[in-house]
């Protein structure tokens, strides 16, 4: 229909943004075979609406619309960037604690909240520990991935070559290897707590280790799941994979995929605060004598997010 009527472009209203806010989240991931018609541009609500009450009132409207967004063919494999602190135990070495956020963003604005805090709280909880000279008795590994925005590529992709694919949970050796994933991915905001997806086991150790944080407003330990984010990948293996719970502050109600998703928005603090609660929660993981405990294996499954994979 647009290639027909000659359109020139498709102008979709921000929704559920105001106050000059545009947010930009209606094409999930590029495939060669999903050739756009036209270009796509996401306006403000108010300058939409102003046009449509122009052309009601049959009035004719003018537009003058500049779009720099290339589409890049040249290398459509996504970038995970990953690093270790080796472990010192001759046992546990060869065990792995991971944690991480994701680097990808979408284009309105530069991905503080959504994902450089995440990127900046687990970089800043390895400098912690590196600091401290900590000797882990577990490997400890951090992950920045590529690719989360498109449906979870990074992470997803890093899971299924490296530990098993959820589609015929075929699981190999090193998924027994993982103790458990830690990730943060939810804005600025501090730490009030963790989701446990579930894991009843892992609730009262999540209890004792948050003790020390009560000054710090951290307390929280819910059975409950949260979902939309790289913990998920693990989760869907049967290895140990959590989402902190934060303070939401404005990330769903103005910077998550907006062009509000700025420096301005990050609370320096707030991140303080969110390292060194993940930092302490990875040590206890790569210095207690047992792995995480886990839940039973799930059912083979296609994985929530198979209908975006290239």
């Amino acid at each position: 229909m647009l290639q027909a009527t000659g359109a020139l472009a498709m102008l979709e209203m921000s929704h559920g943004a105001r106050d000059g806010t545009v947010e930009v989240q209606s094409y999930v991931g590029y495939r060669k075979q999903d050739q756009p018609a036209a270009p796509q541009l996401v306006v403000a609500k108010e300058d939409y609406l102003r046009v449509m009450r122009l052309l009601e009132e049959g009035r004719e409207v003018t537009l003058e619309l500049q779009s720099d967004t290339k589409i890049y063919k040249d290398d459509l494999q996504g970038h995970n960037v990953v690093g270790e602190i080796p472990g010192t135990d001759p046992t546990l070495k060869s065990e792995v604690v991971m944690l991480g956020g994701h680097l990808d963003s979408w284009p309105a604005g530069t991905g503080a909240t959504d994902n450089g805090a995440g990127s900046i709280v687990a970089l800043e909880a390895i400098r912690i520990l590196k600091t401290l000279g900590v000797q882990p008795k577990r490997t400890i590994r951090i992950a920045l991935w590529d690719g989360e925005e498109q449906g979870l590529l990074g992470s997803f992709h890093y899971v299924r070559n490296h530990f098993g694919d959820p589609a015929d949970m075929k699981l190999k050796p090193e998924q027994e290897k993982i103790s458990a994933y830690y990730n943060l991915d939810n804005g600025s905001g501090k730490i009030r707590g963790i989701f446990t997806q579930g894991n009843e086991k892992v609730a009262p150790i999540f209890k004792q280790w948050l003790e020390p944080f009560a000054d710090l407003g951290a307390a929280t330990v819910t059975l409950h799941s949260t979902g939309s984010t790289d913990h998920l990948p693990f989760d869907a293996v049967g290895i140990p994979g959590f989402q902190f719970i934060q303070d939401p502050l404005d990330y769903e109600s103005r910077t998550h995929h907006t062009n509000m998703d700025n420096y301005d928005h990050l609370l320096m603090g707030d991140l303080k605060q969110a390292a060194t609660i993940l930092a302490s929660f990875v040590y206890n993981t790569a210095t207690q004598a047992e792995k995480m405990p886990r839940k039973s294996l799930p059912k083979a499954e296609k994985f929530l997010f198979d209908d975006f994979l290239p």
